[in-house]
């Protein structure tokens, strides 16, 4: 196992190098002087342009961080591969640069916005994997009855929905209609979320973002989980368990749920890891304070380190996530020894 392990550590490094590489290219490539974007409206005089090139390792600097001018009296500027390399050293110690807009560090504001994210996306799997998973089971089980039926439509409506489209929807059936319709008696807070302010309660917040965030996820979740299970039911093991009188609900619990749940519990997985990469859209209908709501102002104001720092910041999330999962394997089918030599998958 710690073999595996170490073996799947040393696969991300090639795979974390690029992508860095690759956004730290885009972000040189796409038109626009970092230093005028700093500036805005404004007109700086030529040395506090200059410092700023400095602190941003636009040009080359000395030991104390000062310019470095040429023989006529000019900078000179940082060659690519040298700032590349700077940004991965800076990168080991945690530094993920400054922004342009707000001049703080974007550790530090990626420090304030991740809980929020986080407490969102970890709501969004609980809701998927208890309604998916069930649903999934009971489709399997029932089949062609009127619960498969149900959930197959409710399934198919929930894909072909845009996750912001069913955010608005509920924000104004729970935040503006029923409230009017009843008194204020039924309702739910449109967006934002708990702060000294609120109105509501904390976990109340919650509700739509969470529902909005998994609704998708939950349909393919259920679609997964059915079609796998009418597949392990079918397995000649499964006849084997059946012919020596074993239960029902012993044969579905002991022997077919285990083996149906591993591509379950990889789509989960991976989904997961999506959502702790922050849900653009769903962030954004909701006003909920989380890294997709930064990465999406970010983009808009071209505020490049924040775009580059939530994005590495993502990939190491979305890295460990992808090896918790290929560990849990071991778990669920002991046919997989992840640590033998003949059988490692």
């Amino acid at each position: 196992m710690l073999r595996y392990v170490v073996k799947r550590v040393l696969q991300f490094i090639p795979v974390f190098l690029g992508v860095t590489l690759i956004m730290f290219a885009m972000q040189n490539i796409v038109p626009g002087d970092p230093v005028k974007l700093i500036a805005g409206e404004r007109t700086l005089d030529p040395q506090t342009e200059m410092n700023l090139r400095a602190r941003y390792h636009l040009i080359k600097t000395d030991g104390e961080g000062r310019p470095v001018l040429d023989e006529n009296g000019d900078s000179i500027p940082t060659p690519l591969w040298e700032r590349y390399a700077l940004y991965l050293g800076n990168l080991a110690h945690g530094d993920l640069g400054r922004s342009y807009q707000r001049g703080e560090d974007v550790s530090n504001i990626l420090a304030q916005k991740y809980p929020y994210t986080a407490q969102l996306a970890v709501v969004a799997i609980v809701i998927e994997t208890i309604l998916g998973v069930s649903a999934g089971i009971i489709s399997a089980v029932k089949r062609y009855s009127f619960w498969d039926v149900f959930v197959t439509l409710v399934t198919s409506v929930l894909v072909a929905m845009p996750a912001f489209w069913l955010g608005m929807l509920l924000q104004l059936l729970f935040g503006v209609w029923l409230p009017q319709v009843t008194g204020g008696a039924i309702a739910l807070p449109p967006s934002g979320a708990l702060s000294p302010m609120s109105q509501f309660p904390g976990w109340m917040y919650f509700i739509m973002p969470s529902i909005t965030l998994a609704s998708i996820s939950t349909a393919y979740t259920a679609r997964i989980m059915r079609s796998q299970l009418l597949d392990v039911l079918n397995q000649d093991f499964i006849r084997t368990a059946r012919a020596k009188g074993l239960s029902r609900h012993s044969v579905i619990v002991h022997h077919a749920l285990k083996n149906a749940l591993i591509p379950v519990v990889t789509y989960i997985g991976m989904d997961f890891g999506t959502m702790m990469a922050g849900a653009i859209l769903t962030e954004t209908v909701f006003n909920w304070p989380g890294v997709g709501y930064e990465i999406f102002r970010a983009i808009g104001q071209r505020d490049y380190p924040i775009v580059m720092g939530s994005v590495t910041m993502i990939v190491i999330v979305v890295m460990i996530i992808n090896l918790i999962v290929d560990i849990s394997y071991a778990f669920l089918d002991p046919r997989i020894r992840l640590g033998g030599t003949n059988q490692e998958q």
